[in-house]
This record gives structure tokens, C-alpha cells and sequence, in this order.
């Protein structure tokens, strides 16, 4: 029996906690439902900080600038939501390792990169996984150009790649495209160009959306209830 085939445009940033959680819960109903469908995965840019400069900015003033100073005693409480949140799907987040907020364009444009090259799912993961995880800047190049080679892009391929104009205005087309689409918090996950689930949704609201999928759905119809999300403002 053929497949159905589902595409899955993914909407997100290298910055946002819970698009770590919500990649992962897509993974596990992918791997849930591999045996039914075939799925056609890309990630799509969204910046959540792109005013914030290269060097990056201070976390805890960023927080404090963006929520005033009464939002430093609910820091640790956000933290433990995220933590418990990211266990059951095998995400160790390291808050502690996060000093600064990164300017993630470079980070988008690696992403891209690693989609020319057939391995944008293991590069997405792999900046997740380093930012949250090991607390690495996710805009030193020299860091996001090791990341690419281990994760499959040509090492010849990144060379002066961060120096070079390439990719940079195929990253910005694709933001304007999302805010033209209306999306203003990620994740947010565009199924075959018509379903739009918003936010980090169990692995059991896409096994639904699998099972519901009608090519006279209107695109971006809402079919699912708010899943937790980092809207525009930075706030997650």
C-alpha cells in the first residue's frame, strides 16, 4: 500500500524553549506513524530577538527589559516549567548555561544551508541541542560551522560561507513569509500548506492532524486548541 505523503513546514527559532519541545513531540508521532505515512519535514526561519545585536544580550536584563524587574523572582518557576516539560522528551535543559540571548540569523541561515544539503533535520536539532543544552552561542560561527560539518554539510561548503551574502536573502523571504501568513509566536507547524497547529502540541494532537488531513481544508484553518509557544515579544 502507498503511503499518504505529509509535508511539514516547520516554524521556528534556534532561541525559542519551546520549539525544542515541540520538534521533539513532532519526532515521536512521526516515528509513531512512520508505517502509515511518509513525511516531508523543512524548517522555516522565524525570529523571535532579530533587533538584538551580534554580541547578544545579557539574559537576565533581557528579561528584565522586556518584563520589567518583577520578572526575575518567576524566573526560576519558568525554568522548572520548561525542565519538566522537556524530560519526557528527553531534553535537558541547562538554563544555568544560558548567560546570554543570541541574535540567531546566522543560526537560520545555517539551517538553510544544511536544507541544500539534505540534512536540515539533523542541523535544526543539533542547534537546539547546543544552545539549550550546552549553552553554546548559537551566533559564533566558528561554533555553527562546527555543528554543520558534524551534522553532514560539506566542510568546503561552510568555508567563508558566514562571509559571503548566501542564504541571507532566502532567510528573510521566509520570514516575511510566515508574518504575511499571520504567524506572530512559534512553533508553529504548517501542514500540507492547509493545517496550521500553533505551539508545542503533544505527540497525540498530531496523530489526530495525521488521521483528519482533507484536501478541501482551507489553509491554515485552526484545528487544535493553544499548545505552549514564544510569541514575537519574546515572551515563551
Amino acid at each position: 500500500m502507498t503511503k499518504q505523503k505529509i509535508k511539514i513546514d516547520i516554524v521556528s527559532d534556534v532561541n525559542c524553549p519551546w520549539c525544542y519541545v515541540g520538534e521533539q513531540r513532532l519526532n515521536k508521532a512521526i516515528k509513531e506513524a512512520n508505517k502509515d505515512y511518509e513525511f516531508d519535514i523543512s524548517f522555516k526561519p522565524f525570529e523571535l530577538n532579530a533587533n538584538i545585536p551580534q554580541e547578544g544580550v545579557d539574559r537576565l536584563e533581557y528579561f528584565k527589559n522586556a518584563y520589567g524587574p518583577s520578572i526575575v523572582s518567576q524566573i526560576d518557576a519558568m525554568n522548572q516549567r520548561l525542565q519538566d516539560a522537556g524530560a519526557p522528551e528527553g531534553i535537558e535543559f541547562n538554563f544555568e548555561k544560558l548567560t546570554t540571548v543570541n541574535n540567531t540569523f546566522n543560526g537560520h541561515r545555517l539551517i538553510w544551508l544544511a536544507g541544500e544539503c539534505g540534512v536540515q533535520e539533523e542541523v535544526a536539532h543539533a542547534l537546539f541541542y547546543s544552545y539549550f543544552t550546552e549553552g553554546k552561542n548559537m551566533n559564533d560561527t566558528a561554533a555553527l560551522k562546527e555543528i554543520g560539518i558534524a551534522n553532514g554539510i560539506p566542510a568546503e561548503r561552510l568555508e567563508g560561507f558566514f562571509e559571503r551574502e548566501e542564504g541571507k536573502n532566502e532567510v528573510r523571504e521566509m520570514e516575511q513569509w510566515a508574518q504575511a501568513s499571520g504567524i506572530t509566536g512559534v512553533p508553529a507547524f504548517i501542514i500540507n500548506d492547509k493545517y496550521l497547529v500553533s505551539g508545542a502540541q503533544p505527540a497525540e494532537t498530531f496523530h489526530q492532524v495525521f488521521s483528519q488531513i482533507a484536501p478541501q481544508t482551507p489553509k491554515f484553518e485552526e484545528i487544535t486548541a493553544e499548545g505552549q509557544s514564544c510569541g514575537i515579544d519574546g515572551d515563551c
